[in-house]
């Protein structure tokens, strides 16, 4: 009885809309096939509360809040004039212990000694042999002796050059550190964006994790929002290309395209499952502000795979 009743309201309403049952049926799935989520939240894909790293008075800031930094751009410095001295003294001592390093004169030395050595006793060797007791026994050992001290110095040479190189290789370990100390004094943007607060002012006194700028990335957003789980399934959504519309004012609309990039595995209350895209932003042609902005609703329509992405629609 309640079929026959639906199937008389729906038959003349098909009909006013010049539609069959039959027609309406086929295209009902094609109607149902991208789901449409209204109410989704805009948020960050990445933020950062720069830090310092190193105590001392905040010596330089080089941006403001609304200024767009690049990643590894230098935003502000910590007076590093106790760095800067301790880097020079560590250079001179490494210069030094390089140049010693590498000076090769005691070995040098000491193969030209030993040679000598070695000459004068194998000279005593052969007059001994030709004149018997012309060179006493005593003189021949000691000879022998002063030819065996000349390698052993070669070796201790040898030995003390390369305690020279490892002695340079630990100035240049000072040396880095020291430069490390100065870089650290340096506060760098971690990612590309834009400064949406600043915390100290300049002069101040900064402690180590101390927050110094709140740097925001614009360029690319998430959008979130909840797909009823009774009607389509993670499969259904999962990777799938987007439609963000957000109304912006004056009752202007804007379109962004994007990807979902989550699909949560829980159900939520309500048969509910979040799934999160990220979209791509852009800027507004004549004020270059970006369009799309954090905190901001929107509605997310989940494209198939198939289909291509509609038109931006722009109002």
């Amino acid at each position: 009885m309640k079929m026959r009743r639906m199937h008389g309201n729906i038959v003349p309403a098909l009909a006013a809309c010049g539609l069959s049952v039959f027609q309406w049926i086929a295209a009902w799935p094609v109607l149902s096939a991208e789901p449409v989520i209204a109410n989704c939240l805009v948020s960050l894909v990445e933020e950062a509360k720069v830090p310092a790293r190193e105590a001392g008075v905040l010596l330089e800031l080089a941006v403001r809040e609304g200024d767009v930094v690049r990643v590894g751009e230098v935003i502000a410095r910590i007076d590093d004039t106790q760095a800067q001295m301790d880097k020079r003294r560590a250079k001179a001592e490494h210069d030094q212990a390089a140049a010693k390093a590498e000076s090769d004169v005691d070995v040098r030395y000491s193969i030209a000694a030993e040679k000598v050595a070695e000459a004068e006793h194998q000279k005593a060797l052969e007059s001994h042999a030709k004149v018997p007791g012309s060179v006493t026994e005593v003189e021949r050992n000691r000879l022998k002796l002063n030819e065996q001290k000349g390698e052993l110095q070669i070796e201790q040479a040898q030995l003390e050059m390369r305690m020279n190189e490892l002695a340079a290789a630990s100035k240049g370990v000072e040396l880095e550190a020291a430069e490390s100390a100065i870089e650290r004094r340096l506060i760098k943007s971690p990612l590309d964006g834009v400064v949406v607060q600043i915390f100290p002012h300049q002069g101040e006194w900064m402690q180590p994790g101390d927050p110094l700028a709140h740097v925001v990335r614009i360029d690319k957003l998430r959008v979130e929002g909840f797909v009823n789980a009774g009607e389509w399934g993670a499969d259904d959504v999962r990777d799938r290309p987007v439609t963000v519309e957000v109304r912006l004012a004056g009752s202007r609309r804007e379109s962004f395209e994007g990807r979902i990039v989550f699909t949560s595995p829980l159900v939520q209350a309500g048969n509910n499952f979040r799934v999160v895209a990220e979209v791509d932003n852009r800027q507004n042609p004549d004020s270059e502000r970006w369009l799309l902005r954090a905190g901001q609703s929107a509605t997310m329509t989940i494209h198939s795979a198939q289909s291509p992405l509609p038109p931006i629609r722009k109002k």
